[in-house]
C-alpha cells in the first residue's frame, strides 16, 4: 500500500506535504489516509506513546480547543525493518488553517500545554502543525518526541518550552513569549541531543552541557521566531525542513547562520533569506529523495551567498562559481583540470571563510594540499585542505566536516585533516609537529602560487636538502603500480627539482609555474622529458581506475614507471622502492 501510488494518490495537495516522502496522503479502499513510514522499532515506540497519551488525556476538555483527542495510528509491518503508521486524513492542520486563530488567546494556549503536562504527558509536538480543530474537538498527532512524566508535573523541559514558543508564535506571526510565561525545569547535566552535539563541537572546549543547551535554545529562537513583515514565509517551517533537507552539520549551521544574520544584518536581510528559501521549497516539486537533492544545492548556495555578502564585494557570486564547476564536470584534459582547480580553490576558500565568520572560528588558517593546491584538479582527485592552527595542529575536524558537507552539495568531493598522511619526514624540534615530505611540498594558502604553509612554517623548519634527497617514509613502503600512484610520483619528482634547485624563494607549488622553471633547473632535453612524464601521468590518472587491474599491472602504467625510474637516475633523485 505504501510503495504504490494508491487510488487517488494526492501528494500535490498544497496544504499537505512532507519533503522526505516518508509521509504520504493516499486513498485506500475508499478511505482517505495518511501513511508514515518509520523504522519498525521506532514505529512501535511512537504508537505506544500515542496510546498511553490517549489514556492519560482521556476526557480532557479545554477552552478554545474543546475535547482533546489523541490520534492513535494503526501499525502495519512492511518488512523486518520498516513499518507504516496509518491514520485517517484529518484535514488541514491548525498551522495552515485560514481561521486557525479564531477564538484563541495566549492564555488558552498556555492552559492547554500545562494541562496536558499535568496529566503526565510532556508533548513538545503539541503545536499547530500537529493539531486539527474539528467540531467541538481538537485532534493531536505525532507523538514520537513525547515524554511520559509524573502526573502533576508543572515545569517542562527547556527544549519543550522552546518548541512550544516557536510553533505557536509562528501561528500568530509574532513572538508570544511563552518562555516568559511557562517556567522550564532545570537539569544540571542534560544529555545533549543530536543538534546540541553538533553545536558543541563548534563551541569552546569544556563548556558544560547546560550551557551548550542554553546557547542552542538562544540560537534556535533567534533563527525561527517569526520575522517582522514575513507573513507568507514561515521561519519555523524552514528550520524544521532544514533538518530533512540538509546533513546534520549543515542543518545546525542553518540555525546558527540565520540567527547571526538576523543579529548582524538586521530583520530585512534575515527576512530576505527566509523568503528566498521559502521560494526554493515551492519550486522543488513533490516529495521524496529527488526533491531533497533538488533542494540541497540551492539551499546551501542561498545560505552561504547571503552570509558572505559583506565579505564578497566585487567577486563572482557563489552561484556563478557553482555553475562553472558544473560546466567543467564533463570536461577532461589538463586545461580543464587547471580551470577546475582555480574555481574549486575559490569556492573552498569562500565557504571556509564564511563558516569561520559565522561560527567565530577565524583563528584557524585554511591550507590547501594535494592536486588542488598544485593547481591541477583532475576528475579523480578531491580537494584536500585543512583548517588548522597551533592550537588545532591536527585540524578543527568539526569545522572541516561542515566545509566538506557544503562542498559536496556543490559537486566538490573534499577531504580534511582526517585524510592527512601520517608519515613523519619533517619534524619540529620538540617532536610535537610533523609533516609528510610530499605534503610539505604541497602546502599553500589560497590566493598564492608559491609555497605558503602558514603557521606550519613557524612550527616546523623547512626540510634540509639531505631530507629531500633521500626516499621519504612513503616511498620506502614501495611503489603501487597504479595510475593514481604514478601521478603522485611524477609530481614528487618535479617538486624535488624545484625545491632543491630553483633560485626563486619561496618556490612555486602549482604545477604550471613549476614546469615553467624546468629549463632553468635541468638541460632542455631533461626538462622536456620531465614535463612529458608529468602530463602523461596526469592523462593516465584521468583515464584509469585508481585500483590495480584484477589481471595484473597495466602495461602502460608499467612503461611509465620504468621511464620515471630511468629519468630519476639520470637526475640523481630518489624515488619509491620497487618491492
Amino acid at each position: 500500500m505504501f510503495a504504490g501510488d494508491g487510488e487517488g494518490h494526492a501528494l500535490n495537495d498544497p496544504k499537505f506535504g512532507d519533503v522526505t516522502g516518508a509521509v504520504r496522503r493516499l486513498r485506500h479502499e475508499g478511505r482517505d489516509l495518511v501513511v508514515k513510514l518509520r523504522a519498525r522499532t521506532a514505529a512501535h515506540a511512537e504508537r505506544a506513546l500515542a496510546s498511553e497519551a490517549a489514556r492519560r488525556l482521556g476526557a480532557l476538555t479545554m477552552d478554545g480547543f474543546g475535547r482533546i483527542v489523541v490520534c492513535v495510528p494503526d501499525l502495519v509491518p512492511l518488512d523486518d525493518r520498516t513499518a507504516a503508521l496509518v491514520s485517517p486524513y484529518l484535514g488541514i492542520p491548525l498551522s495552515a488553517s485560514t481561521d486557525g486563530l479564531a477564538g484563541l488567546s495566549t492564555e488558552e494556549i498556555e492552559d492547554l500545554l500545562l494541562a496536558v503536562l499535568g496529566r503526565g504527558v510532556e508533548a513538545s509536538g503539541c503545536i499547530p502543525r500537529n493539531m486539527f480543530r474539528q467540531s467541538g474537538r481538537t485532534v493531536l498527532i505525532d507523538w514520537e518526541d513525547a515524554l511520559l512524566v509524573p502526573a502533576g508535573t508543572a515545569a517542562p523541559g527547556a527544549l519543550t518550552v522552546m518548541k512550544w514558543d516557536i510553533g505557536w508564535s509562528d501561528l500568530f506571526g509574532r513572538d508570544l513569549g511563552l518562555r516568559r510565561r511557562i517556567t522550564a525545569g532545570s537539569v544540571d547535566e542534560p544529555t545533549l541531543d543530536g543538534f546540541e552535539s553538533v553545536l558543541a563541537a563548534w563551541l569552546p572546549a569544556g563548556l558544560a552541557a547546560q550551557e551548550v543547551r542554553r546557547r542552542g535554545i538562544e540560537l534556535t529562537l533567534a533563527s525561527e521566531l517569526p520575522a517582522a513583515g514575513s507573513k507568507s514565509a514561515s521561519a519555523a517551517r524552514l528550520g524544521h525542513l532544514a533538518e530533512d533537507v540538509l546533513s546534520p552539520g549543515l542543518g545546525v549551521f542553518h540555525t546558527v547562520l540565520t540567527s547571526r544574520l538576523r543579529a548582524d544584518q538586521g530583520e530585512d536581510a534575515y527576512a530576505d533569506l527566509i523568503h528566498r528559501l521559502d521560494a526554493l521549497t515551492e519550486c522543488a516539486g513533490s516529495g521524496g529523495s529527488r526533491r531533497l537533492e533538488r533542494l540541497r544545492r540551492p539551499w546551501v548556495l542561498a545560505m552561504f551567498s547571503t552570509a558572505e555578502r559583506p565579505l564578497a564585494a566585487g567577486l563572482r557570486s557563489l552561484e556563478q562559481l557553482a555553475a562553472r564547476l558544473e560546466e567543467l564536470r564533463g570536461t577532461c584534459g589538463w586545461n580543464a583540470a587547471c580551470k577546475r582547480a582555480e574555481v574549486a580553490e575559490e569556492v573552498t576558500a569562500r565557504i571556509a571563510r564564511t563558516a569561520q565568520a559565522i561560527l567565530g572560528l577565524e583563528g584557524l588558517e585554511l591550507i590547501l594540499r594535494g592536486s588542488c593546491a598544485q593547481g591541477v584538479l583532475g576528475h579523480g582527485s578531491d580537494v584536500d585542505f585543512e583548517l588548522s592552527s597551533p592550537n588545532h595542529p591536527n585540524g578543527h575536524r568539526a569545522l572541516e566536516d561542515l566545509v566538506i558537507e557544503a562542498l559536496a552539495c556543490l559537486g566538490l568531493a573534499a577531504e580534511g585533516s582526517a585524510a592527512r598522511p601520517t608519515e613523519r619526514d619533517v619534524v619540529s624540534a620538540n617532536g610535537k609537529f610533523s609533516r609528510d615530505l610530499h605534503e610539505w611540498f604541497e602546502l599553500r594558502r589560497p590566493g598564492t602560487d608559491h609555497h605558503s604553509p602558514g603557521w606550519v612554517a613557524t612550527a616546523i623548519a623547512a626540510p634540509s636538502t639531505t631530507v629531500i634527497s633521500r626516499p621519504s617514509e612513503c616511498e620506502q613502503q614501495g611503489r603501487e603500480l597504479t595510475a593514481k600512484y604514478l601521478w603522485f610520483e611524477s609530481r614528487a619528482l618535479l617538486a624535488r627539482l624545484v625545491f632543491t634547485r630553483a633560485a626563486v624563494t619561496p618556490p612555486p607549488v602549482k604545477l604550471v609555474p613549476q614546469l615553467s622553471l624546468l629549463h632553468e633547473l635541468v638541460p632542455a632535453d631533461k626538462a622536456a622529458e620531465v614535463e612529458a612524464l608529468v602530463r602523461q601521468a596526469f592523462a593516465l590518472r584521468e583515464a584509469a581506475d585508481p585500483a590495480p587491474p584484477a589481471t595484473g599491472p597495466d602495461t602502460e602504467v608499467e612503461q611509465l614507471a620504468g621511464r620515471l625510474d630511468v629519468l630519476r637516475r639520470r637526475l640523481g633523485l630518489p624515488g619509491p622502492l620497487n618491492l
